[in-house]
């Protein structure tokens, strides 16, 4: 049994944030799920690195140049292919976990984060233009989002719910979760599985956001503890949510709880263990989600040790320490979500030029005459894979 395994003893999901064209065509999404990997989310950077310095996207985006496509539309055509192979793959761990997990997620348009009636209409187009249950759409957790949130749930569309930075908007997004889930189970009298959501609580990002003020205030005792006990927390607010008797009416329906999802476990402080967050967030009914560099480094010396039952007084004594110094949480929370949206509406704009970019690349290299190296005819790009292997 290896550690990732291991993890999934105690009750918690294991997936991976990376995904790109090569990946899901080499056999490592194979050697990934063979070692336990149980999910997958989309990394808006690592696609645009990869369609910058690497040829997996080229054809395709080739492809869709001559079809006249514009640079966004090429954007989300090649996200949905992906999607749609991993998702493929991924179906066997979503048919034996009952759609628990062998979910792959991908991000929304920022652009519609402010937006709740948007927002539903681009999760439902995006569900059908996919068309694969397996499959999570990212909603932010603004008011528009988390109203967005209680929509679909009622429709049955599992969620992966994110820019989470505290606990209270944890609790916000929950409360949707379940007036949605109400509705649906109320509404639907047939399915195969009642939807399943996840809260991606961002962690690295706080401690990064407070050490330097514990640093000022001479605390560098406390310094990388913070997210972690927000998150202990967390867990702590999520059992006591999902419990008593209106929940327990919708659970002998079917009804799940709306899993935390630790996302950016990467320590940004050099000085912290490649594997610190994902050993001290190991927690039954949560999902941690690696980085493959930190996938990596947790399957080769990661330890798998899991002291629950002293989370809430661990988790109360350090956020206690941190609000006596004065130091506002629930206003570095907000700052965090407004700034790391403004990033991931950054990052989309960033990928449509980028595309335009390659778009430029690919005409100035494909409209030479016969094949020269690795430049090749437009002609011959238009035929068949087989036949261009013949030409090749």
């Amino acid at each position: 049994m290896n550690r990732l395994q291991e993890l999934h003893e105690l009750g918690q999901s294991t997936w991976l944030n990376y995904m790109r064209r090569s990946f899901l065509q080499s056999g490592e999404l194979r050697t990934r799920v063979a070692e336990g990997i149980q999910g997958l989310t989309a990394n808006a950077a690592n696609f645009e690195t990869t369609i910058a310095s690497k040829a997996d996207y080229d054809e395709a985006i080739w492809e869709q140049v001559r079809a006249g496509t514009p640079a966004p539309a090429i954007h989300r055509a090649l996200i949905i292919s992906d999607v749609q192979v991993a998702a493929d793959y991924m179906q066997t761990i979503y048919q034996e976990s009952h759609g628990l997990d062998g979910h792959v997620s991908l991000e929304l348009d920022p652009a519609l984060m402010h937006d709740a009636i948007n927002t539903v209409a681009e999760v439902r187009h995006l569900e059908a233009q996919i068309n694969r249950a397996n499959v999570m759409v990212e909603v932010p957790a603004t008011p528009s989002g988390i109203e967005a949130v209680k929509t679909l749930t009622k429709d049955g569309v599992s969620l992966n719910i994110t820019h989470v930075f505290s606990v209270d908007v944890y609790e916000r997004v929950a409360q949707a979760y379940i007036e949605g889930l109400e509705v649906f189970l109320d509404t639907h009298s047939v399915w195969r599985f009642t939807p399943t959501s996840v809260v991606s609580f961002s962690v690295s990002a706080i401690d990064e956001a407070v050490d330097p003020l514990l640093a000022e205030k001479g605390k560098r005792d406390l310094v990388g503890r913070t997210a972690v006990a927000q998150a202990r927390q967390l867990v702590g607010r999520c059992h006591s949510i999902f419990s008593g008797p209106r929940w327990e009416k919708i659970a002998r329906r079917g009804g799940r709880i709306l899993r935390p999802k630790w996302s950016r476990t990467t320590p940004r402080n050099p000085t912290f263990a490649d594997t610190y967050y994902i050993e001290d967030l190991i927690c039954p009914d949560t999902v941690t989600t690696f980085s493959l560099e930190t996938l990596i480094a947790f399957m080769e010396h990661g330890r798998i040790e899991s002291h629950i039952a002293a989370w809430p007084e661990q988790a109360e004594s350090h956020l206690q320490q941190v609000e006596e110094l004065g130091i506002n949480l629930d206003a570095i929370a907000n700052r965090l979500q407004q700034e790391y949206l403004q990033a991931s509406e950054r990052q989309f704009q960033a990928i449509t030029r980028r595309i335009s970019r390659k778009r430029e690349e690919l005409e100035k290299m494909w409209q030479r005459t016969g094949v020269h190296g690795t430049a090749v005819h437009p002609a011959v790009m238009a035929e068949p894979p087989t036949q261009r292997s013949a030409v090749r």
